[in-house]
């Protein structure tokens, strides 16, 4: 089986080290536009290397038209997701990705014509791989399967803001500006600006920590998969609330547009991100993280034997390893043909315990569950 991973980055790398070595059957090849990063992470993995430009059409179609599995870890997704979905089915690959981007969701989601095109390819098409997305679309999966009804879902989350991964404060930007979508009696609604939300009460060490509705593609994928649910929010915020306020100050004066001012220079978006963390930015925006994991909460209330039931779920990631670990284990899945053909999501999940038993292997992450009132302990999976 031909694997590439493209995108060398953090995860990708990660993603490429986990399925080096996992099955002799796969043969991994790891791609990124800077040849240097490729070499390396190539020579690590101990796999051949290439520099591919994945917004470069014709390079890409040669590379995809040669692999059976193509793992896309290239961001941001609003800008390249749909253009390697289209080269894959345009070549009979299988695809992954880690989206984070509510407009690739609804974009796949909403026009049940990529489902179609894929069903008919026999292709899968998985996308919305992590931590949010991904493990908590898991959980509504496997909480989904443990009841006889769905009605409401709430995703709430946090983490370290953190000036030296430029990319996260980027998505932080986009998705907190007010165009993300929620689900919200039966329908498909977009809030304001850190808008609503509240203090939710994480589990020690995190504790309690102020989030606000946030455009994370899981609303869009619950209300696909998860049937008769009526109600699906995700809020998230950064732990410092001078981070969340720099964020707010930047929404409010343009820097989340993507649309350069005039045809020469940079958009706000960008010239902020290279500034932020350029030597310059680190006298302005530099500020010290907390001691505590990222914090991923699900609740899910419905029905079970008739009784109103409410399952909870908390997962706790110290190391940023968890989006690695899940994406892997996601691809592995794909390889072996679990998924089937048509654009899926991890709510879609066939066998979500059999996936969270696997997951839970890996050290770094930590989830807890609890049931209606009762006292949360480790998430036990029979089997």
């Amino acid at each position: 089986m031909k694997v590439v991973v493209a995108g060398c980055g953090f995860h990708g790398r990660g993603i490429a080290y986990q399925l080096g070595g996992r099955r002799p059957e796969i043969e991994l090849l790891v791609v990124d536009g800077d040849a240097a990063r490729a070499r390396a992470v190539g020579a690590k993995a101990g796999v051949p290397w290439r520099q591919v430009d994945v917004t470069d059409r014709g390079a890409l179609r040669g590379l995809l038209g040669a692999a059976d599995v193509v793992v896309n870890a290239v961001g941001p997704y609003h800008r390249t997701a749909l253009a390697v979905i289209e080269v894959a089915l345009e070549t009979n690959t299988h695809y992954v990705d880690m989206n984070d981007d509510h407009e690739v969701a609804e974009a796949l989601l909403l026009d049940r014509s990529w489902d179609d095109r894929a069903r008919r390819a026999g292709l899968t098409v998985l996308i919305d791989c992590g931590v949010v997305p991904g493990l908590s679309g898991m959980l509504v999966r496997y909480a989904s399967d443990q009841l006889d009804d769905v009605r409401h879902v709430a995703i709430r989350f946090a983490w370290n803001y953190n000036r030296a991964y430029p990319a996260a404060v980027q998505h932080f930007l986009r998705i907190n500006s007010g165009r993300g979508p929620q689900y919200v009696d039966g329908h498909l609604v977009r809030k304001g600006p850190f808008e609503g939300g509240g203090e939710v009460h994480f589990h020690e060490p995190v504790g309690a920590t102020h989030t606000y509705f946030t455009g994370v593609p899981d609303p869009v994928a619950i209300s696909r998969f998860i049937p008769g649910v009526v109600t699906a929010t995700a809020t998230g915020a950064f732990y410092q609330p001078e981070a969340n306020r720099l964020l707010r100050d930047m929404i409010r004066w343009g820097f989340a547009s993507y649309e350069p001012p005039d045809s020469t220079g940079p958009s706000p978006m960008d010239y902020l991100i290279d500034y932020l963390r350029s030597p310059h930015g680190e006298r302005y925006f530099e500020i010290p993280r907390r001691d505590v994991p990222l914090a991923l909460r699900v609740e899910v209330t419905g029905g079970r034997s008739g009784v109103p039931t409410s399952l909870g779920f908390e997962v706790h990631d110290h190391s940023r390893r968890a989006t690695t670990a899940f994406t892997a284990l996601a691809a592995q899945a794909v390889i072996r043909g679990e998924l089937g053909a048509g654009v899926h999501a991890p709510e879609a999940w066939p066998h979500a315990a059999r996936f969270l038993r696997e997951l839970l292997a890996d050290p770094h992450v930590q989830i807890m569950e609890w049931r209606d009132d009762r006292p949360a302990r480790p998430l036990s999976l029979a089997g």
